[in-house]
């Protein structure tokens, strides 16, 4: 499922947002609302996606979030013949949110 950004920026709460890590350090975004994932899309519905993620946190700025996290899943279980209900090698890891991404109207860091 998916939902825009700028239906998120009308709710009061997000539980979790997740940058998830692709290969060549791509990141897709994806939100946790109401017990339910969905990848966030810009208004034109083309997934929201970067090769920075800080560009993707600052895109947050404002929102209340309970947790945004920073999630990779290796294909190499995958790659050596172990099947995907053998293990989980999920790597989820709290990353900050607001004060960790630039601000969009310069290259400044928050701390």
């Amino acid at each position: 499922m998916k939902i825009k950004l700028s239906e998120l920026r009308k709710r009061s709460f997000i539980e979790k947002v997740m940058l998830h890590c692709h290969d060549q350090s791509l990141y897709l975004v994806s939100v946790i609302l109401d017990s339910e994932e969905r990848y966030v899309t810009d208004d034109k519905g083309d997934f929201l996606k970067s090769f920075n993620k800080l560009s993707l946190q600052a895109k947050f700025k404002g929102l209340v979030i309970g947790k945004m996290v920073l999630r990779h899943q290796s294909p190499y279980d995958e790659m050596i013949g172990l099947s995907e209900e053998q293990t989980d090698n999920t790597l989820e890891v709290l990353i900050g949110g607001e004060a960790y991404a630039y601000d969009a109207s310069g290259d400044e860091s928050f701390h």
